[in-house]
């Protein structure tokens, strides 16, 4: 039995993880009112958590073109935050959990990124999370650093009113046709799946130390995405209309090859297609 806190419990990953470890460990949720991470006195709150032996790290900020509005808040949260807990944890021989994400590449990679390519962030979003990567390597000797991608849970994400699936059926019902980008490839991951990769690397007592991608095994683009939500809840597909990413006015620029590879992570646990991610989430959720 491991002794493992979920900071930010109460979000879509965070509940996810709730639920999957729930059996045969003694788990701890904290929330914001638990731990602020804008807090000046952070390293006060975490003290609660000082005979941990896993901290799992849920806390950021996502909204990318949030982040380009308030990039002090972005790296309060996603860096210094992170290099707080990244030397609390070291301090007392916890194992930290963090999430990352893909977004720390630009998207020039003509094939699956690897955890050993280069990042280069093309956003503060993006910038943020990759300073928060550097503090855990530098002060965490014990860690866990997973990068995930294009997520989906039953609960929704905190803050966006649901998520990408959940936005397109209400599409389906509202329209009879809008645009989604075709030219924008990624890899969407059910949130269920990343808590049983972590349940994975904590059951197994994994100590190779380090990056994991941890998303679906397979990859399209948020059209071909759509079109297979469409399917799969007896929608028409053909509602829904390509359009290039390069049509799109972002605030904050994304990489617009997002697709990375699971190889090192299945050597513990196998992530699901994102078809198969998809078809067990709408089970889940009773849409289909």
């Amino acid at each position: 039995m491991a002794k493992i806190v979920v900071l930010g419990s109460n979000g879509q990953l965070g509940c996810d993880l709730m639920q999957v470890l729930a059996d045969g460990h003694e788990l701890i949720a904290s929330t914001k009112a638990n731990v602020d991470a804008a807090s000046v006195n952070v390293m006060a709150q975490l003290e609660a958590y000082a005979s941990a032996d896993y901290i799992i790290n849920c806390i950021a900020t996502t909204n990318v073109d949030g982040c380009e509005d308030n990039p002090q808040v972005a790296f309060v949260i996603n860096s210094g935050f992170v290099v707080q807990l990244s030397q609390f944890c070291q301090t007392h021989d916890i194992t930290l959990i963090h999430l990352s994400t893909d977004y720390v590449f630009d998207g020039s990679n003509q094939l699956p990124y690897s955890e050993n390519d280069q990042p280069k962030p093309l956003n503060v979003y993006g910038l943020s999370k990759y300073a928060g990567e550097i503090a855990i390597k530098n002060y965490a000797s014990k860690h866990f650093i997973l990068r995930v991608s294009s997520l989906f849970g039953v609960a929704g994400a905190s803050g966006k009113g649901g998520n990408f699936v959940t936005t397109m059926l209400r599409l389906a019902n509202e329209r009879d046709s809008w645009t989604v980008i075709d030219d924008q490839l990624t890899c969407p991951t059910h949130t269920l799946d990343i808590a049983r990769a972590i349940k994975a690397l904590i059951e197994q007592k994994v100590t190779e130390y380090g990056i994991y991608n941890c998303v679906s095994s397979s990859s399209c683009s948020w059209f071909e995405f759509t079109q297979e939500i469409l399917r799969q809840t007896g929608s028409d597909p053909a509602k829904v209309q390509p359009v290039s990413y390069r049509e799109y006015k972002f605030k904050a620029l994304r990489p617009q090859y997002g697709i990375m590879d699971v190889t090192k992570l299945s050597k513990y646990y196998v992530m699901p297609s994102y078809r198969e991610a998809l078809t067990e989430y709408l089970r889940l959720k009773k849409f289909i």
